[in-house]
């Protein structure tokens, strides 16, 4: 039997000091601070709240944790995290449109490291957003370049959970077959003031994706039918079956995975 070949993709730095203090590297290598506080309040209100004795509607009432969340922790999981390689300073003035930089003396090779996208070209972007957002896109010019597979391109999004406020990465899609630069678009949420981001900082996720699946998924929108019903029940259980102390997140999944499994496969 042979197997199946794993897509392949390769990030390379133009600069090499670059790759050895601020690598990219997968989304779950980031540090997020919060995440211990999160476990360390939720099994405090675990202690505190006997099995049972909350009841609402009838229904037992357990303390929730965010950081039990499948959802959660797969997506801070699942990327690649690029990272600012150099210090940089943003002053803005208030009028919502005035953006200046101040950089190192570094730059990527053949460009300046920090530069704006044309007003006219990117301010159909910013009508939802304008109150909170200048209306210049910054672009972080990085050293990094990538190669992909045919059937590869990348999701480029905004690093979840990590509690930044002043910049967001623009959501885009990076086709490794048209474009091999890796540039990243921030919006600028900073109204009025100056702003440091030092070099380290998380600027965007890349989540690898199957070109086919985007081009030539089969997908159908229906309304629920019978068996449809009877696998909501048979999920809806595994959620209330067991205490939550006597069940973690990697047995719940394992569990609603095969009640998934068994009806998609019918």
């Amino acid at each position: 039997m042979f197997r199946k070949k794993k897509p392949k993709a390769r990030f390379f730095s133009l600069l090499p000091a670059v790759h050895t203090l601020h690598p990219i590297t997968k989304a779950d290598k980031l540090d997020r601070t919060w995440t211990k506080a999160e476990r360390d309040d939720y099994r405090d209100r675990l202690s505190r709240c006997p099995v049972g004795k909350i009841l609402e509607n009838n229904t037992p009432q357990y303390p929730n944790s965010i950081g039990r969340c499948p959802a959660i922790n797969s997506i801070m999981r699942t990327g690649y995290i690029v990272y600012a390689p150099a210090d940089f300073k943003v002053h803005t003035n208030g009028d919502g449109h005035t953006i200046l930089f101040t950089t190192t003396p570094f730059n990527p090779p053949s460009s300046d490291y920090v530069v704006l996208h044309e007003t006219d070209v990117t301010k159909w972007l910013m009508d939802s957003s304008k109150d909170t957002t200048i209306d210049q896109v910054v672009k972080i010019n990085t050293t990094w370049r990538v190669q992909a597979d045919d059937d590869v391109v990348f999701l480029q999004t905004k690093v979840p959970f990590v509690n930044e406020t002043r910049f967001s990465a623009v959501s885009g899609v990076l086709d490794p077959r048209t474009a091999y630069e890796v540039n990243v678009q921030l919006f600028w949420h900073v109204m009025e003031g100056d702003v440091t981001i030092k070099a380290g900082t998380p600027l965007c996720c890349y989540v690898p994706m199957s070109r086919k699946m985007l081009e030539d998924l089969d997908m159908s929108i229906d309304i629920a039918t019978p068996t449809d019903y009877r696998l909501e029940e048979e999920f809806m259980f595994t959620a209330y079956n067991q205490f939550p102390e006597n069940v973690n997140t990697t047995q719940r999944q394992i569990k609603t995975n095969k009640i998934l499994k068994k009806y998609w496969n019918e």
